[in-house]
């Protein structure tokens, strides 16, 4: 009998010793993680995509959507996301003790300076702002407080099973990064991505290999939670035609990541000067966002009434589903990429709460379809590979760009060009990066802070 039990232990798999230890840990802490991250994503989801902004649901937004009322008045198109803005600069004033870290940007800071965990009152107050910024139309990206939300919620499981469970400090800062793949994961539909992203956003040369277990186990969890309401179906869809690429699409999609690569850059520099810029703003701290709510709202205003509708309002997820449509021409492409980036850089440069990763993608797709229509190409092909590279050189996130692509399409038929791309974007763009909280693996934490 001996040798039939040697024979089948040898079948079954290992669980005992260090490993069935570790990953008892983590299946405990980041399953429940995952869960509440899903459910607090899927509340955020339905406030502001279903009531403030109109859509349907997570996907099938008819293009153009913004904020229902301003249907009935352009006039809106100004006052609302003015007043989102506002309302979040007070909420932020009283409650904040951080008022200008949110975010992947919060979850980081803590994560490198192991300034403990992070406060569940002010992530309340910053989801509360969430929703106002980008529920009134502000241009910035709901993973920002899906990722905030993952972060605190891992804090204070943290903090509750810490005695039980021996947690270390160490542990704390994984389970911020599983909560940062928790919530990239649910909002987007995207698992591989938030568990790619978790462990490449921390450093712009490197990867954070301890978070790669736990960012699995509450990425998946949090997406299952997410769509067993949502639904499964990806967040954008495009005719992918054949899938065949000639020798001409890898050149091009190569030449493209090199344009994004020098436009990432110059995004990046103005993003950061714009928030350095509103920090340096004299009197009251709501001055800043008096003057980012009026630019916000001036240029949805002039977008209303050049095209009817105001498309620099909200996340901008119909720009992409138009851009790799090939929907839009040369000249609205051009103008409304200028006028998104000035939107996208006063919501967050003054302070309002949201994410900087989708309004990447936003330029992206817009970039890439503008090179495609001038090129003559694919038009979805080069959508595709803009979106990868503008993330990955604006983020520092090579991997996690490529596989968006398939997380939101559910479709793998350009990943060769959109790695091409992605990865000549981030050589080009170098160490520049839109968050000021990712650092070099070789540089020691304090030089991550900005001076």
């Amino acid at each position: 009998m001996s040798k039939y039990r040697r024979f089948l232990s040898r079948l079954l798999p290992d669980t005992s010793g260090p490993f069935r230890a570790y990953s008892r840990k983590w299946l405990i802490l980041c399953v429940p993680l995952g869960c509440l991250t899903g459910v607090l994503t899927i509340v955020l989801d339905e406030l502001v995509r279903r009531v403030l902004l109109g859509g349907t649901s997570a996907q099938g937004l008819a293009p153009g959507y913004v904020v229902r009322a301003v249907t009935y008045s352009p006039v809106l198109a100004f006052a609302l996301p003015f007043a989102g803005i506002l309302l979040t600069g007070f909420v932020l004033w009283r409650f904040a003790s951080k008022p200008l870290l949110s975010g992947s940007d919060e979850v980081l800071d803590h994560y490198h300076h192991d300034v403990g965990p992070m406060s569940v009152k002010e992530g309340a107050a910053k989801y509360a702002c969430a929703i106002l910024t980008i529920g009134m139309g502000g241009a910035a990206g709901l993973e920002g407080p899906s990722i905030n939300a993952g972060g605190v919620i891992g804090s204070w499981i943290w903090k509750g099973m810490k005695a039980r469970l021996g947690l270390t400090r160490d542990d704390l800062r994984i389970l911020l990064l599983a909560g940062a793949s928790a919530g990239i994961a649910a909002v987007f539909k995207a698992p591989l991505t938030g568990i790619i992203f978790a462990i490449e956003v921390p450093y712009k040369d490197d990867i954070a290999r301890k978070a790669f277990l736990p960012s699995i186990i509450s990425g998946v969890t949090s997406y299952a939670t997410f769509v067993s309401v949502e639904g499964t179906r990806p967040l954008f869809s495009f005719a992918a035609g054949t899938g065949i690429l000639t020798a001409t699409d890898l050149v091009l999609a190569a030449v493209l990541g090199l344009l994004i690569g020098f436009l990432a850059v110059w995004f990046s520099r103005l993003y950061n000067a714009l928030r350095a810029g509103m920090s340096s703003l004299r009197g009251h701290f709501l001055t800043r966002f008096l003057v980012g709510g009026a630019v916000v709202g001036g240029v949805a205003l002039l977008v209303d009434v050049l095209y009817s509708t105001p498309y620099t309002l909200g996340p901008g997820y119909d720009l992409i589903q138009g851009s790799l449509a090939g929907s839009y021409g040369v000249e609205f492409l051009v103008a409304i990429l200028v006028l998104r980036m000035v939107a996208t850089a006063f919501t967050l440069g003054s302070g309002g709460v949201g994410g900087v990763f989708f309004p990447l993608v936003v330029f992206g797709s817009l970039v890439g379809s503008l090179f495609g229509i001038l090129v003559h190409q694919n038009v979805a092909v080069f959508a595709s590979v803009g979106l990868a590279a503008f993330m990955s050189a604006g983020y520092k996130t090579p991997l996690a760009s490529v596989t968006f692509v398939g997380d939101t399409t559910g479709s793998v038929s350009y990943l060769i060009p959109a790695m091409i791309g992605s990865a000549v974007a981030y050589v080009v763009s170098g160490g520049t990066s839109v968050s000021h909280e990712q650092i070099l693996w070789e540089e020691p934490p304090s030089a991550a802070k900005p001076a």
